[in-house]
């Protein structure tokens, strides 16, 4: 863990010492003259603040490298204490103006030359633009730190497996695998057989060992729980779970029954998943056929997901990152996606029927799909309100958008 105070302590003492130099100029003694008496003694300065100049490294040993954090109680992270704040700044800022849209007693104070729904722009034909106040706002980002966690202590497993490259734990029936990657890929794969298997290639064929905890089993590279290098290629039996951190490796998994990924800058594919959450700081995120409900957390990566059935529950939040999704949304169909100025796309199936809510504080929203617009954004004072909502089909089920600045888009698939 690394903590560093210089940018705030340079922008708060570099103008001080300036300060301070320009008044030792000023105040030069002169030449003392014969008629003058001798000056009075000045008092001591005030001792300097204790590490007001010091700066603080806790580095980690090479050898003992901290593990992946788990991002499972993510406002724990001391950075992500700023995220969450910017997950509801959209929509406080822009349901204010719906408050006051609503309040009865600014009735006197309107512009009624204004009071009139904003109508939609039209770029192109058949295409709706609803635009939300501009406004131009900084957002700050989150910091982030990791934290070192304590391994599994390998004296409490029920059973082990060991090879060099290689190595096969028979098991009785579907597991929930752990495993830690530095910098290496990680492949996922289902058999019918009833074992774990992990293979190594393009790396040294050093000593595996998987370790069995009840159903959960963990492996471990030359005595380390890290993966530091080469691509490991995983077989588990089906129904099987997978808990995996990243810190720059690439994940590929396919046909499990439950996912929970956190990677900071690799790359994620999923593939007929049941169950998925990812977590990613700035790694791509394809998800094909997902049959259960997805929670996306990203902070600057680009998410990509396609969903069978017709009620499917996605969760998606993101500084910038966008999302592109697509599927059926009709009876107990819930979307949400709040991002601070991320993308919004969505591509809907026309037989989908669901009430759209968009709240946003200057982006758009573009409608492809020919929506019902049940209440547009509308001007107060020359203020567009930042809100709206819309209906397709019967209205079954949820669609719900927040975003500072981002765009929306809907149309068909």
């Amino acid at each position: 863990m690394i903590r560093i105070a210089v940018m705030t302590a340079a922008l708060l003492v570099a103008p001080r010492l300036a300060e301070a130099k320009r008044s030792q100029w000023a105040q030069a003694p002169q030449a003392p003259q014969a008629s003058q008496a001798p000056r009075a003694p000045q008092a001591p300065r005030a001792p300097r603040a204790p590490g007001a100049w010091s700066f603080e490294f806790e580095l980690p040993e090479l050898e003992d490298l901290p593990e992946i954090p788990d991002f499972d109680d993510i406002a724990d992270l001391p950075g992500f204490a700023d995220l969450e704040r910017l997950r509801i700044l959209p929509r406080l800022l822009a349901r204010a103006g719906r408050s006051n849209d609503d309040d009865a007693d600014d009735d006197d104070d309107t512009d009624h030359d204004h009071d009139k729904d904003h109508p939609p722009g039209k770029d192109e034909p058949g295409v709706h633009v609803y635009r939300m106040n501009q406004q131009s706002e900084r957002i700050l980002l989150p910091r982030l730190r990791m934290r070192d966690e304590d391994g599994i202590d390998e004296r409490n497993a029920t059973a082990q497996a060991k090879g060099n490259g290689s190595a096969t734990l028979p098991v009785k029936g579907p597991v929930t695998f752990q495993v830690q990657a530095q910098g290496g890929e990680v492949e996922v794969v289902t058999t019918d057989k009833l074992q774990v298997s992990v293979s190594l290639s393009e790396a040294p064929a050093d000593e595996i060992v998987l370790f069995a905890f009840g159903d959960r089993v963990a492996p471990s590279f030359r005595g380390r729980r890290l993966l530091r290098r080469g691509k490991l290629h995983v077989e588990l039996p089906k129904g099987s779970r997978l808990d995996l951190g990243s810190l720059s490796g690439d994940v590929s998994v396919q046909k499990l029954a439950e996912v929970r990924i956190h990677t900071l800058s690799g790359d994620v594919k999923l593939s007929s998943i049941g169950k998925t959450e990812v977590q990613s700081i700035s790694g791509d995120v394809r998800i094909d056929d997902a049959s259960g409900p997805v929670r996306l957390h990203l902070v600057s990566g680009r998410a990509s997901v396609t969903t069978s059935g017709t009620a499917p529950q996605l969760e998606f939040q993101s500084t910038s990152g966008s999302l592109d999704w697509g599927g059926t949304c009709a009876r107990d169909c819930h979307l949400s996606a709040e991002t601070v100025s991320g993308e919004v796309r969505l591509s809907l199936d026309p037989k989908s029927s669901f009430e759209l809510s968009y709240t946003s504080h200057s982006g758009e929203l573009r409608d492809e799909l020919g929506l019902a617009v049940k209440r547009a954004p509308t001007r107060k004072h020359g203020m567009a309100s930042g809100w709206m909502e819309a209906s397709f089909g019967k209205g079954e089920g949820v669609i719900e958008t927040d975003a500072f600045s981002g765009n929306l888009a809907v149309k068909k698939k």
